[in-house]
């Protein structure tokens, strides 16, 4: 029960990510160069397939130039 839990908000965050990242018409390619990751490391994190540490949030955050709230705000 609690995987499924985990799995949903996850799957949340991913998607929030995508949204956002979308809404500031970054590209994938450009969010994860920026990120210092690859490409495939941000489609596992917008699928909810991985869970990223908090310091990938802050990354995000300030790449999309938004509070990090604002990526955890999805519920």
């Amino acid at each position: 029960m609690e995987n499924q839990v985990h799995k949903k908000f996850l799957e949340a965050f991913g998607t929030n990510l995508k949204r956002l990242r979308k809404e500031h018409q970054i590209s994938g390619l450009q969010m994860a160069f920026e990120m210092g990751t690859d490409e495939k490391q941000l489609r596992l994190i917008e699928s909810g397939s991985i869970n990223t540490g908090i310091l990938s949030i802050y990354k995000i955050a300030q790449i999309l130039n938004i509070p990090p709230k604002e990526l955890l705000d999805f519920e």
